[in-house]
């Protein structure tokens, strides 16, 4: 019985890191969040952010996983299936930052834009304060040529049905 005790710390300490790198990660991602927040409603308090980015991330990820196991052996309805989930998934977002930062859809849209810009932004500053260390990160083209894939399979399939 003896060797379950550092068993049992190894797995704890496992436990508490990755509790923490998702603390951390939730943080970080409702920083961009927060900055355009404030521009559509000044009232808006990290705090509401933090319990905004939370609600998005659980109900989301619970969206997902309902459409993945659902449409699991969808065959060639995987991309159309994808794209109603993207689209759920954007409307719920919006609805839960219309409702968290009390502003209209129209300000709720213009917070996830300005958002992924600003995000957009700190991954280029991010890159370039880590490549001037030697560190590299996946580059623009990679993220770019990903994007044009999928609208490119997008494009695909409306024009072969």
């Amino acid at each position: 019985m003896s060797g379950l005790g550092p068993l049992a710390a190894f797995l704890a300490l496992g436990i508490i890191g990755i509790i923490l790198i998702l603390i951390f990660v939730w943080i970080i991602i409702s920083i961009p969040i927060y900055l355009a927040a404030k521009l559509f409603n000044s009232d808006v308090s990290f705090g509401k952010v933090l319990g905004a980015t939370l609600a998005v991330g659980i109900i989301n990820g619970i969206i997902n996983i309902i459409f993945f196991f659902i449409f699991i052996g969808s065959g060639s309805a995987k991309l159309f299936v994808a794209i109603i989930n993207f689209i759920i998934d954007f409307l719920i977002s919006l609805a839960i930052y219309k409702s968290a930062f009390d502003v209209g859809w129209g300000a709720a849209f213009g917070i996830i834009i300005v958002a992924a810009i600003i995000s957009f932004i700190f991954y280029l500053i991010l890159s370039i304060i880590l490549a001037s260390f030697g560190i590299s990160t996946p580059s623009l083209s990679t993220q770019i040529s990903s994007l044009y894939g999928l609208f490119s399979n997008i494009s695909q399939s409306f024009i072969q049905h």
